[in-house]
């Protein structure tokens, strides 16, 4: 799992670092904050390792060039290409150390690479390779949008037509998603995962054929366009579990995960996130969602787990801070409960006639 991370003049982060990493990780802020950014720069960092890892046995490539083309597919920057994510404020360079350890799959090593903004295409100062690691570990990014509507447009227009517009956290996705399910033991917490989205959606998402999805209620099938964009957006994690991309050695990337849940659906997710946690799957979370964020706190304390909490603040000079919490512990202060207490101050005054 990933142990603690640094970025230096990345987007709209001067220095930052989130340390002591646990199994749930929720990162808050507001809109502009660099929440996604940073979800998307582990991502593509630990897809880099598990494609090297798979290429480097038949032919010769190098961690660089490979991580290269995954941050360029990954956040599909304009012209000037890798050089847009540097920070626009600093002179310096970008400069990425994640640290990882793994105990269960004996995997301890570190990923560190850095370039100027002056960078199009190919980062030079980078390590020429890495460890090996377990052929079942694997990251998983789900967006803030859901991708079943939109799933042939998407591999159209990248698989056949080579065109940007939607970023490998979509493209990846997609072809994880259409992986056949397999037969074999699913881990408890996982079975209890399917079934708590059994439940909450009465029935499933299940693939039908040429790679289509259709959500099955009993004995009635949905096409998917007509089905709810909750059901979408979180029902898939039945089908990463039971074709196996889900695993307990998976890292887990969920961006504004409550986007179209009523608050019901987000407690239910967030039970589902610790059962995935119990499980070995380590998960981050991107939100500025109070229930997300209240869930998350009540159900570390509920199940005695550690759930990092990383609240981003843009400063004066534009740059970007982070605090951190261990929600097991305590609720912290924050500007999303802030903006709540002042609704609730505000409803006050109209009540008694003082605003």
């Amino acid at each position: 799992m990933i142990k603690k991370v640094s970025f230096k003049n990345f987007v709209a982060h001067k220095d930052l670092s989130l340390d002591n990493l646990g199994s749930v990780n929720l990162i808050l802020g507001k809109n502009d904050t660099g929440k996604t950014a940073i979800l998307k720069m582990l991502y593509a960092s630990l897809s880099s390792i598990v494609l090297y890892n798979q290429r480097k046995a038949n032919e010769e490539i190098t961690l660089k060039k490979i991580l290269s083309e995954k941050l360029l597919t990954t956040f599909q920057p304009g012209k000037k290409g890798l050089g847009e994510l540097v920070n626009k404020l600093e002179k310096d360079k970008l400069r990425v150390d994640i640290e990882f350890d793994h105990p269960k799959i004996s995997f301890k090593d570190r990923l560190y690479f850095s370039y100027g903004d002056t960078t199009v295409s190919s980062i030079i100062d980078c390590q020429e390779s890495i460890g090996s690691i377990d052929p079942t570990f694997r990251p998983i990014f789900i967006p803030a949008k859901e991708v079943l509507t939109s799933l042939k447009a998407i591999r159209a227009t990248r698989d056949n037509l080579n065109m940007p517009g939607f970023d490998d956290t979509y493209l990846d996705l997609i072809r994880s998603l259409v992986i056949p399910t397999q037969k074999g033991k699913v881990k408890t917490e996982l079975v209890k995962v399917n079934d708590l989205l059994e439940n909450l959606f009465e029935g499933n998402i299940v693939q039908s054929h040429d790679d289509d999805f259709i959500f099955k209620k009993g004995n009635t099938e949905y096409q998917i366009a007509l089905t709810a964009e909750g059901v979408k957006k979180i029902g898939i994690l039945t089908t990463l579990i039971r074709n196996r991309q889900l695993t307990p050695l998976a890292v887990l990337f969920m961006d504004e995960p409550e986007n179209a849940l009523h608050p019901e659906a987000v407690r239910i997710l967030v039970d589902m996130i610790f059962l995935m946690a119990k499980s070995g799957m380590q998960i981050f979370l991107a939100t500025h969602s109070y229930f997300v964020l209240k869930q998350v706190y009540l159900s570390a304390m509920q199940t005695e787990t550690d759930a990092f909490c990383f609240i981003l603040k843009k400063q004066k000079d534009k740059t970007v801070s982070a605090t951190s919490h261990n929600l097991r512990e305590s609720f912290p202060e924050n500007e999303i409960s802030e903006e709540a207490i002042k609704m609730a101050d505000l409803e006050t005054e109209l009540d008694f006639g003082l605003s």
